[in-house]
């Protein structure tokens, strides 16, 4: 096994045998964020930057953070303790030849879109070129794993222990969806499934913070506006 290897084995079998995971699956409409991003990406491109609907997603999830502490928190099972953290840093899985590994924004909350696309790609960049330092793979709150720029739709994701959440994206695609005034749509939505250490989060909580996710995520305006 390389070293890469032995690392995502020892994490992920600590998760499996101490956290009691529960994953809750939802879908956003992510129809008028497309229009948005579509109408912006050419903006991006001059600036040598691709513009993904993860920028958004990563903004969502932070600015929910901040709004529910127990998602962004930590256990202390040596001294039966919750942490709190009051800042917010966001892990993005990044697949490699080397096997999955989680570079981390920080103080991503503070960050606007613009920014979290620049810096996003940069993770990527330098994690798939192995030119990461370890500190980069530290101190995050909260992890997304975006499945859906590989294939599939729901899936029950690891929870990346210490942290107590963790949500995975799956491809987008059209669904026909019945809207308020009973027309049928084709409508854009978006797979989401977010898996939780049930001995602090519990199953309203982790709902409401994935409808403030969606939220954000269907009222695109919400989300650059976002204090």
């Amino acid at each position: 096994m390389s070293k890469i290897r032995k690392t995502i084995s020892r994490q992920m079998h600590a998760s499996w045998s101490t956290v009691p995971r529960v994953t809750n699956f939802d879908d956003a409409d992510i129809t008028d964020l497309e229009r948005l991003r579509q109408s912006s990406k050419e903006d991006y491109a001059a600036q040598g930057l691709k513009l993904t609907t993860m920028p958004f997603l990563i903004k969502a999830v932070a600015t929910a953070l901040r709004h529910h502490p127990s998602i962004n928190a930590v256990i202390d099972e040596q001294n039966e303790q919750i942490i709190y953290k009051d800042y917010v840093n966001v892990g993005i899985a990044v697949d490699t030849d080397r096997g999955l590994v989680v570079p981390v924004m920080q103080n991503t909350d503070q960050r606007g879109i613009p920014e979290i696309a620049r810096g996003l790609a940069e993770m990527a960049g330098k994690v798939r070129g192995g030119q990461f330092a370890v500190s980069d793979l530290k101190g995050g709150t909260f992890t997304i794993s975006n499945l859906g720029a590989i294939g599939g739709q729901y899936s029950t994701p690891i929870v990346n222990v210490p942290e107590v959440a963790i949500l995975l994206v799956g491809r987008s695609r059209k669904l026909p969806v019945v809207m308020p005034d009973d027309s049928i749509q084709p409508r854009l939505m978006m797979p989401l499934s977010l898996s939780y250490d049930h001995r602090l989060v519990d199953g309203g909580t982790a709902a409401r913070f994935l409808n403030d996710v969606i939220g954000y995520l269907e009222a695109p305006s919400r989300l650059l506006l976002a204090l």
